[in-house]
């Protein structure tokens, strides 16, 4: 309960000290989700007048009951809860669905991340009931307002926007369900970004060239200047542009998903993901149903993927190894301005952004393709290739040869194949139902019915 503590200061009016008026009261610490951590906290707010300070001491008690200071398990209605409360259990809910194999945790954890970053510091403990559409519309102006935390400051995109307002509105249907208000306040708000205007530059995909996968290999090899010789990197390379597999997909592989046959060849199973979170690997399910999948391989990366497992893979006999290896800590193996090859870990996954960033990049800047990087305050933000471009170089090579768009869509792992035709139909030959442009000749105009006439020529008479 507040209440008002008088202080003399060392002020003084007409020969007597002037007092100030303190209200003090003590108030649950809360979380981002607005909940109580258990932990209290004193609050204290200095007022010139008794009558000021009383009022303000007034207002904090019937706040009690209306949960402004109390916690809650005083909430006497649903809609007195903040919002941080029914974000926290749409979460667990989300949970659930995660146990039941209906969505993924890194789904889960970006949720989570979304709400911390950009709603539960503004709406977090606000009661869900006293958010109306207006302060919808304000949190979604900020967004559109607000500079992204990534090097080129920039505006946040239009995806990012989406997906924050995405995550809102399914908060706020949370609390819709249980009782907690009557309408959604997001659905009152003119809002779609389901499409966009204007000329911000589109994303491109980066697909190599065969001859350029050979070069890219090569460098990662060691075959470029300055760079070290990762040898089972370079049939990585190799084996993720001829495959077409997912970067989590190709972590996840293991020895016995690989199966040989007579004759150079050879079947990649793809079964799961693995994802590195808090220094910790994680096991995860496929994408989507479609992408439970077997992929061949042609026979000359059948016959390397071989000699790789025969010769230098030391745990070819282990069904359950990982089948590309990660990299022992650095530590004192790299010296300043220059770069070694750092022992193979072959006892757990390799993280695929990691080998980007420490492997790829260069070898792409070595054989003259863009490496993308981050915005620093010299210099923009470069798109080049990134490591799904692989993926893309897969696609693009087995379309550019003829091979039927719905034979890759199912070696892509696409839930459909429309996906396959949006991302890819500029290079689906035109037997296969391509670009063709057959369109016929507009037909020539008909040529007027001459009129009957019946005027009688006269004609002169010999």
């Amino acid at each position: 309960m507040a209440y008002v503590r008088p202080y003399e200061t060392r002020q003084k009016r007409n020969g007597k000290p002037v007092r100030t008026y303190a209200v003090v009261w003590r108030e649950p610490v809360r979380d981002h989700f607005g909940l109580p951590t258990g932990k209290l906290r004193a609050r204290r707010e200095t007022y010139a007048t008794r009558e000021a300070a009383e009022a303000r001491r007034d207002e904090l008690n019937a706040a009690r009951h209306t949960t402004g200071t109390s916690a809650l398990a005083d909430a006497r209605k649903a809609g007195e809860l903040p919002l941080g409360y029914y974000a926290r259990g749409w979460l667990d809910a989300q949970a659930l669905k995660v146990a039941q194999g209906k969505l993924k945790q890194r789904t889960v954890d970006e949720y989570d991340r979304l709400l911390r970053t950009y709603v539960l510091g503004t709406l977090g403990g606000t009661a869900v009931a006293a958010i109306t559409p207006a302060r919808c519309e304000a949190l979604l102006t900020a967004l559109v307002r607000q500079a992204s935390r990534q090097g080129d400051k920039k505006p946040l995109t239009p995806g990012t926007v989406k997906h924050v307002w995405d995550v809102l509105r399914r908060v706020l249907r949370y609390a819709l369900h249980h009782g907690a208000i009557v309408t959604n306040p997001t659905d009152r708000v003119d809002f779609s970004a389901s499409r966009s205007t204007g000329d911000r530059e589109a994303f491109e995909h980066h697909p190599l060239t065969a001859e350029q996968v050979g070069r890219l290999a090569a460098a990662v090899r060691g075959d470029a200047p300055g760079l070290p010789a990762y040898p089972a990197y370079a049939l990585m390379v190799e084996f993720m542009a001829y495959t077409g597999l997912r970067a989590a997909e190709v972590s996840g592989l293991e020895v016995g998903d690989v199966v040989f046959a007579p004759g150079a060849r050879c079947e990649v199973n793809v079964r799961r993901t693995k994802d590195r979170k808090n220094g910790e690997w994680q096991t995860g399910t496929l994408k989507s149903k479609k992408s439970r999948r077997t992929v061949p391989l042609p026979p000359w990366l059948a016959t390397k993927l071989a000699d790789y497992l025969a010769t230098d893979h030391p745990r070819a006999d282990e069904p359950t190894a990982p089948l590309w290896p990660s990299r022992n800590n650095g530590g004192g193996y790299r010296a300043k301005g220059e770069r070694y090859a750092v022992p193979l870990d072959w006892s757990q996954p390799l993280a695929m952004g990691t080998f980007y960033d420490t492997i790829l990049k260069a070898a792409l800047e070595a054989v003259g393709l863009p490496a993308s990087r981050p915005a620093t305050p010299t210099a923009p933000a470069t798109r080049g290739v990134r490591l799904h471009d692989l993926r893309h170089t897969f696609a693009v090579l087995q379309l550019s040869v003829g091979t039927h768009f719905m034979q890759v869509s199912k070696w892509l792992g696409h839930s459909t194949f429309t996906l396959t035709l949006d991302t890819y139909g500029d290079y689906i030959p035109e037997q296969d139902g391509g670009a063709l442009n057959t369109l016929p000749e507009p037909p020539a105009p008909a040529r007027p019915v001459e009129a009957i006439s019946n005027v009688v020529p006269l004609r002169r008479r010999g």
